[in-house]
């Protein structure tokens, strides 16, 4: 980011601010779709950014919207989505499913009998029609660097409950009519070849179910895991060849021609926009250790980090201010009252002074939302979108992101 700008920013907005260039966005929609087959549809996992700059800049590309909460779907009504919104999930209460009936959204993603079960009574009592796809966790494990299928899971059905005797008579409901399959093998997926045979088994996994419980497939969610860098300067990786490799995959299915085949992002898609800007508070020394102490922490970037799932060594700090001469070795860390508040140990970074204003790249997925925002009750940063050296909007968190406002 121009360092120029990011003070600009700073100096209208307060520090700290996360910063989303939606030109990156609809370059990485754009090479996405290139790098799927002819004909796929694409989805925008909400989870990894519920910025509606972000999802109406995905909407303009093509991009529709998948969703797992009634915040979301706020923020997708925000952004212009009307129409074939998909909600997942798997813990769909009777409230959350009668606000998604009451605005319009029939398509669902279903993870168990009790959730296809709890799904046709409820669009019974709305009097609408729905239509579901059936989560399946396969018994395969994937090729991905957190898995969320292949293994015991939370997710889905187990693929043998579905192929058991039974299954087709306990989804015989009234008003839901099964349409498809979604296979969610997992996230960061490491190389195209990976991405392929997870497709292929998606694909497989399909024919199966859709065979054995006696349905129509005529969709196919087949996942992503399309892979970015998180929090780090580190280049995305090249998806060079995906699209032949997915190609050959599916005119291979006995479903092709016949189904739609879908693919969900967020990460890919929104990850290498966004930047948190941030400024050094302190530099302080502690024994052998220095401490850097900035004005976020894990109440704003990667709430993960502080609970062990993001590795506090892999952060890159882009010094904006100023490019000094050395290395300093530092536990970077926030301004909450906690030890847990530690955003990297043992970091090399150029050295830095009290007034200094970083860059942390790559925050566009799994920044501000994926954080910690109530500890501590600290304000929430602003929320910037811009294009060049143009800002398109501005948002708070509480602005938008409210469940129970009217959507």
């Amino acid at each position: 980011m121009n360092a120029d700008f990011a003070r600009q920013l700073l100096d209208k907005h307060g520090s700290p601010l996360f910063a989303y260039d939606l030109e990156v966005v609809k370059q990485r929609a754009q090479t996405l779709h290139a790098a799927l087959p002819e004909g796929s549809r694409l989805y925008y996992s909400f989870k990894a950014n519920p910025l509606p700059a972000i999802a109406s800049e995905l909407r303009a590309h093509g991009v529709r919207a998948e969703i797992t909460s009634d915040g979301e779907l706020a923020a997708a009504k925000h952004a212009g989505f009307t129409d074939g919104i998909v909600f997942g999930g798997p813990g769909k209460s009777e409230r959350l499913i009668a606000t998604m009936l009451e605005n319009g959204v029939t398509h669902f993603s279903c993870e168990s009998f009790t959730d296809a079960t709890r799904l046709s009574q409820m669009a019974v009592k709305a009097g609408v029609q729905i239509t579901v796809m059936l989560r399946v966790n396969p018994q395969q494990a994937p090729d991905a660097r957190l898995a969320m299928s292949g293994v015991e899971s939370q997710f889905g059905f187990d693929e043998a409950l579905l192929l058991a005797e039974g299954a087709a008579e306990r989804l015989k409901l009234p008003n839901l009519t099964l349409n498809g399959v979604h296979v969610y093998f997992g996230t960061q997926v490491a190389s195209v070849e990976a991405l392929a045979k997870n497709t292929q088994c998606a694909l497989d996994t399909a024919v199966r179910v859709a065979n054995a419980v006696g349905f129509e497939c005529d969709v196919i969610n087949a996942g992503g895991g399309f892979p970015w860098p998180y929090a780090s300067e580190a280049t995305g990786s090249d998806l060079a060849g995906l699209r032949e490799a997915l190609e050959a995959v599916w005119r291979s299915s006995p479903l092709f021609g016949k189904a739609q085949l879908c693919f969900e992002s967020g990460r890919y898609l929104c990850a290498g926009s966004g930047t948190l800007l941030t400024t050094v508070l302190d530099v302080k020394k502690a024994g052998s250790k220095t401490f850097v102490v900035l004005d976020t922490g894990i109440h704003h970037l990667g709430g993960m980090s502080g609970l062990g799932r993001i590795p506090r060594s892999a952060i890159t700090l882009l010094n904006l201010t100023a490019q000094r001469e050395g290395e300093m070795v530092a536990d970077v860390v926030g301004p909450l009252c906690s030890p847990l508040d530690s955003l990297a140990r043992g970091q090399k970074m150029p050295p830095v002074e009290v007034g200094d204003v970083l860059a942390v790249p790559n925050v566009g997925a799994y920044g501000l939302t994926a954080s910690l925002l109530g500890f501590l009750s600290h304000a929430t940063p602003v929320e910037a979108a811009y294009r060049g050296s143009e800002v398109i909007e501005t948002w708070s968190f509480q602005c938008w992101h409210n469940p129970n406002r009217a959507v």
